[in-house]
């Protein structure tokens, strides 16, 4: 066959690709560069279907995924390199009986594979590193560990687990006189409270960090705290206290020269300002909040999430064109930074976003986040939202047996989980639709 032949030949589409790697993380950086590398399929782009492509759907070509294979390899040569090199220091550490030498490399090793998303390694390496924490004399180390386990927990939705580790690093917090232990304890004890739908406990354990870190005279856990009361508030439906709080927070953000915290902040005032109606200040204040973000270049996390809360109020102001302008504009950067699990996100509001619309088909959106579920190994809770809301598409269509199924599989995930706030929105769905 003649190179011209070759070069003629269609590209594959992206869910055919990732069909041919088995799911082990090994292939993960391969399936990131899949993704980056891929583009819209002109021809389908332009086809009746347009509306409905999904990063399935789009084309990859393998003779580009071979160019950028050197990249991803010495990344990944990269990643392995530190972690071998933290086990050697660990050793020539315990060799020379330094303890603590031995848990940093260790922890550092668990962090290494925090931010690379391999959550379930980074809990073996930090439960590694505390069996060795437990011996020391100083129990700072081990309060820093059990605080990352409580995290690391928290993303895996393993919330008792997360809240015993955190339990732990308080009480020993606590009896070293460790302040700022104490104070990231309260603050993990909090969000997994929250998490589990107990807000008066998530409040109440932010509160008690925030009195530390303000008799410590910590700005920084200052204005966190003050920010994670704010979006409490916000959540609970307490708007007007709510916005007191983020007003405080943005004014510690705003002196720290915090980027991020600024962004964090004007995106939660945008919800309250939506939730009260007012669809010019919610839109300044995501505009804004998106500002701020370019100024904290590792962010992009946090510019999906932004871009999702603008089309979730042009959906709710039924400006559904403007909705998908931005959904699309959300999908590029997750695509572009290998957000997987944000993508479960957007494309689970661009199937509720067509549902609204009556439009059946939208259940490609659905299907897409699902099997982007299974891919990124997305947390239970996740996936339980998507349950959700593909069981409320399904009601919306008239599909009331499908949609029920759907809104019980949520359901079980979020009782097993103990999730008791996400449980009752999903079975007041269930009895409306027998009504």
């Amino acid at each position: 066959m003649s190179p011209g032949a070759k070069r003629l030949r269609p590209a594959l589409r992206v869910e055919q690709a990732l069909g041919l790697l088995p799911d082990i993380e090994v292939l993960a950086p391969l399936r990131a560069l899949l993704l980056a590398a891929s583009h819209p399929d002109e021809r389908a782009k332009w086809s009746s279907s347009g509306p409905y492509l999904t990063v399935g759907k789009r084309a990859v070509l393998p003779a580009e995924l071979r160019e950028g294979m050197s990249q991803v390899l010495e990344q990944v040569q990269g990643h392995v390199g530190a972690l071998y090199t933290a086990c050697v220091e660990a050793l020539e550490c315990q060799q020379r009986e330094d303890g603590a030498g031995a848990i940093a490399a260790l922890r550092r090793a668990g962090g290494l594979e925090e931010e690379a998303g391999r959550l379930a390694q980074a809990k073996a390496w930090y439960e590694v590193a505390l069996l060795l924490a437990e011996r020391l004399p100083d129990r700072r180390p081990e309060v820093e560990l059990l605080r990352a386990l409580g995290g690391v927990c928290h993303a895996l939705s393993r919330y008792a687990e997360g809240a015993r580790y955190c339990q732990r690093g308080l009480a020993l917090a606590e009896a070293e006189f460790d302040q700022a232990g104490a104070i990231a304890a309260c603050e993990g004890l909090g969000l997994l409270a929250l998490a589990q739908g107990e807000l008066a406990g998530a409040q109440a354990w932010y509160q008690r960090g925030l009195r530390l870190a303000e008799s410590r005279e910590d700005a920084a856990r200052v204005g966190q705290l003050t920010y994670r009361l704010g979006e409490l508030l916000r959540s609970r439906g307490d708007l007007t206290a709510a916005a007191e709080y983020l007003a405080r927070a943005h004014e510690r953000f705003e002196a720290a020269s915090d980027a991020a915290g600024l962004a964090r902040t004007l995106d939660a005032q945008g919800q309250i300002d939506a939730r009260l109606g007012r669809r010019g200040a919610a839109l300044g204040a995501f505009r804004e909040a998106l500002a701020w973000r370019r100024r904290a270049p590792r962010e992009a996390s946090l510019e999906v999430t932004i871009r999702l809360h603008i089309a979730e109020l042009a959906v709710d102001s039924e400006r559904y064109l403007e909705a998908e302008e931005e959904l699309r504009r959300a999908e590029q950067v997750a695509i572009a930074h290998n957000l997987g699990r944000q993508l479960i996100e957007i494309y689970t509001l661009m199937g509720a976003l067509r549902g609204r619309q009556g439009e059946e088909t939208g259940f490609v959106f659905f299907e897409q986040a699902i099997e982007l579920c299974r891919i990124y190994g997305a947390s239970p809770t996740t996936e339980a939202h998507v349950y959700h809301e593909y069981g409320v598409f399904r009601g919306r269509l008239g599909f009331k047996e499908e949609a029920r199924a759907y809104l019980e599989k949520a359901s079980g995930i979020f009782e097993s989980l103990g999730q008791v706030a996400e449980l009752e929105r999903v079975q007041a769905e269930l009895q409306r639709m027998s009504a």
